[in-house]
């Protein structure tokens, strides 16, 4: 499948164009989503039509939960046409969390079937209804399985290709389908060696499958709507870029948003002080325009003038990181000023922190105190900047 998935792409993609563009990942999912419909239903129609002659609740089970994929696969097409449409008055952002909200819509179908599919299962179990097992169901089955088994490893490696959610909840759903099918297969082996009531424990357990499959992909969905941190090596892809930009000595306060396959980017550049507005504002410009081309997003700079050089800068970044040891955090500070008038007069400097930590206090009596030991008349201040932005 990773073949077919590379053949969708060069026929899909012009030669040097990249996948992820919201351009061509739409029409990649599109074509993935009218696959998955087409196989989908010839097997919800093939499994039906001999889950009733066979009177298999595992079979019929299985034929609706192949429906539903067909129906997810709906989803994902309307997701990726509506992903499309560009920003407008009412949506300034562009449609691109229409995707999410498909692999949101994806998962509650699963949810609801297996439920459903408990239902029926525990009824059948507590009934004496017989199977009818012939070589027909098994081929069927064993047919079934390898389907669903390429139409998982296509969309997964198209979701990788393209880096899409939505398809990635297509192909996971199209991964429940074959392990389903899998377990129809273990119940009728288990009907056929004398154990009539597997069909039930199998529905059953295909169910349960499904509902634990379909909370993660709503955690999921949920987690992107709501707005999570970005990935570390995005962030550590986004500041490699920026510093590319001469005279941008550090990267700190990035900030990701996405929305499909668009993203918005805010970050702050640490430049060394005593540069004109208009040459900091060139350096920043530099900076969005590089960025925006890379990481085909919208980009937003804020300029932190700071003191990098001299051997004052040298000594006090060793008392801080000293303390930034002792303490366990992250050896890097953000935005540090030294004022200087006729002597220094105050250290100014930002230290990242997680979420968690407690200790704000205790580290800025100590750190403090050991700056204000080799700088007596200096005004210490610290401020604290949590870090939420990366995951």
């Amino acid at each position: 499948m990773m073949a077919l998935a590379d053949h969708i792409i060069r026929i899909r993609v012009p030669a040097g164009k990249n996948p992820e563009s919201p351009v061509f990942r739409g029409e990649i999912g599109t074509l993935q989503g009218w696959i998955s419909i087409f196989i989908n239903l010839c097997l919800f129609i093939i499994k039906l039509i001999f889950g009733f002659i066979s009177n298999s609740i595992a079979l019929i089970a299985d034929a609706f939960h192949s429906l539903a994929d067909m129906a997810s696969s709906g989803v994902v097409i309307f997701g990726f046409k509506m992903a499309a449409k560009p920003a407008d008055k009412e949506h300034p952002f562009g449609h691109g969390r229409a995707e999410t909200i498909a692999a949101l819509t994806i998962s509650i179908f699963i949810g609801f079937a297996g439920l459903e599919f408990i239902k029926t299962s525990i009824s059948r179990f507590i009934s004496d209804e017989i199977i009818d097992i012939n070589s027909t169901l098994f081929a069927i089955i064993i047919i079934s399985i390898i389907l669903k088994e390429c139409l998982a490893r296509l969309s997964l490696n198209l979701a990788k290709k393209v880096k899409s959610d939505t398809l990635k909840a297509d192909g996971i759903h199209h991964r429940i389908d074959m392990f389903s099918s899998l377990l129809v297969l273990m119940a009728f082996i288990g009907v056929q060696s004398g154990y009539p009531k597997m069909d039930a424990l199998i529905g059953l357990g295909v169910g349960t499958m499904m509902i634990y499959s379909s909370y993660g992909l709503i955690r999921s969905a949920v987690d992107d709507l709501l707005g999570r941190p970005m990935d570390s090596k995005t962030v550590n892809q986004i500041k490699t870029i920026a510093k590319e930009v001469d005279e941008v000595s550090n990267v700190h306060d990035i900030v990701v948003h996405t929305y499909g396959a668009y993203k918005f980017i805010s970050l702050h550049l640490e430049i060394a002080e005593g540069k004109s507005p208009e040459k900091m504002h060139h350096i920043a410009d530099q900076v969005e325009k590089i960025l925006s081309n890379k990481m085909e997003a919208d980009v937003v700079t804020h300029v932190d003038p700071v003191t990098i050089e001299g051997e004052e800068i040298t000594e006090i970044l060793h008392i801080i990181k000293k303390n930034l040891d002792f303490f366990h955090l992250d050896d890097k500070i953000q935005d540090l000023r030294v004022v200087n008038n006729q002597q220094m007069e105050s250290i100014l400097f930002q230290v990242p922190i997680s979420p968690e930590f407690n200790k704000k206090e205790e580290f800025n009596k100590q750190c403090s105190l050991d700056l204000t030991n080799q700088y007596p008349d200096c005004k210490i201040i610290i401020e604290y900047k949590t870090q939420m932005s990366i995951r």
